[in-house]
């Protein structure tokens, strides 16, 4: 079969065009889907923003809230003269413990332990007194490489000994729980804790 000139015109432009439509039409499918994906990634950049704010606005209403209650005490007791010459403070708040010993007449050391680094609470009872043994983890800027730290506050009143043990025994079942204690009131704090110790069973 011969093709004229002008069929054979007639054809190249007819493919032209074709070609012309189909290009045009992937192009448009790049763009598009292009689009999308911009659209997509957009949309992953603020949900990671309004996720990073709402985390940033959550930690610093914490801090607050931490700050305005740190130095509410739930317990403060001694330890008992003549027993102990130099007496030692064990004074327990809303987010941590802080144990202060005294040597000699003016010299005094104080640890403080949050509650989120203790590890374990020990009662010792003997006619009307009671040693509190604690165990926590100091904190450690190479994770693995610590040892637990052992703080005994002998001689206090067995009462006393008591109720801290109870309020500290709390406190570990409420870590162990992942139960946010900071966003309870003193009050709550208080009397949670001292129900949490009691169900761990106190001498």
């Amino acid at each position: 079969m011969t093709l004229s000139r002008e069929e054979y015109r007639e054809i190249l432009k007819t493919a032209y065009q074709e070609g012309r439509k189909d290009a045009l039409k992937e192009k448009r499918e790049k763009i598009s889907s292009k689009k999308s994906k911009t659209a997509i990634q957009q949309a992953g950049k603020e949900e990671a923003i309004k996720t990073t704010a709402k985390e940033q606005e959550e930690n610093r209403q914490r801090f607050e809230t931490i700050v305005a209650r740190q130095d509410i005490e739930l317990l403060r007791v001694e330890s008992v003269f003549p027993f102990t010459i130099f007496t030692d403070t064990l004074i327990i708040d809303t987010t941590k413990i802080s144990v202060s010993k005294k040597q000699l007449f003016a010299t005094e050391y104080i640890t403080t332990i949050p509650f989120k680094d203790l590890s374990d609470v020990n009662l010792q009872t003997y006619l009307f007194l009671g040693t509190i043994t604690l165990k926590y983890m100091p904190q450690s800027a190479s994770p693995g490489m610590n040892n637990p730290v052992t703080v005994k506050i002998p001689n206090l009143k067995r009462k006393d000994a008591v109720k801290a043990k109870n309020i500290l025994k709390g406190a570990l079942v409420a870590k162990a729980e992942e139960i946010d204690i900071a966003k309870l009131s003193p009050v709550e704090v208080e009397k949670a804790l001292h129900q949490f110790g009691q169900s761990e069973g106190v001498i």
